[in-house]
């Protein structure tokens, strides 16, 4: 039977879903952590076939915890609870393994999609990771401040810088800025890692909005395998 994790620091949210879940005991089996760090234990020690995370959480945060599933567990796929969510954010999310089920939502509603993600799968029966598109839309959508660091075999480590959710620098190589954002924003199973900003000032390199950086990047890969 497939085993769900549910990551949440939400006592009476995990309560009502411990209770509301028993219904679909024979459909899946549920796993509750209450943060990221809780969540990453019960990985190292279970076999995990769905993560179910909300993003804002202390300790270690939902988007922490996907990175490292990402990186080490990249056939988990995911689905993502946030009250932050825009209609083009789900929208994008959605194309990607990633899904996005917006608070408030009833048991039912969660489990439905738990249920759909557990029955889609893939051709091949494998998943990929998240893409950095969809990754940093959450961090934008999240308003963090932080260094995201992207790595990928074949492929020299890049970085982004966000301020306040705000899409800030990019370096990738020798590229900087825009050309550098673009690059990696093509990258293919990418792997993800969060550094803390340094406390010295960076000077801003990228004057384009991520929406707008991510249909350039996809408009110049589609010239370049048309």
């Amino acid at each position: 039977m497939d085993s769900v994790l549910i990551v949440d620091d939400s006592e009476m949210l995990i309560n009502y879903l411990e209770d509301s879940f028993v219904k679909y005991k024979d459909k899946f089996k549920s796993i509750f952590a209450k943060d990221g760090l809780e969540a990453i234990d019960v990985l190292k020690a279970k076999t995990v076939s769905l993560l179910v995370t909300d993003l804002q959480m202390p300790n270690l945060d939902g988007l922490g915890l996907l990175a490292f599933v990402n990186k080490n567990y990249p056939r988990i796929s995911a689905i993502v609870m946030s009250a932050h969510g825009t209609p083009a954010v789900r929208e994008n999310l959605q194309a990607d393994i990633l899904q996005f089920i917006e608070k408030p939502f009833s048991a039912n509603q969660l489990a439905k999609v738990i249920l759909s993600a557990l029955s889609r799968g893939r051709p091949d029966g494998t998943l990929s990771g998240i893409s950095i598109a969809s990754f940093l839309q959450m961090v934008e959508m999240e308003q963090k401040t932080c260094i995201c660091e992207v790595e990928s075999p074949g492929h020299p480590k890049g970085f982004f810088y966000f301020k306040g959710g705000e899409i800030y620098h990019a370096m990738y190589g020798d590229a900087k800025g825009k050309e550098a954002a673009i690059k990696m924003l093509q990258i293919e199973e990418p792997r993800f890692n969060f550094r803390k900003p340094p406390a010295r000032k960076i000077a801003r390199g990228i004057n384009m909005d991520l929406t707008a950086l991510i249909l350039e990047a996809m408009r110049q890969k589609d010239e370049t395998t048309s």
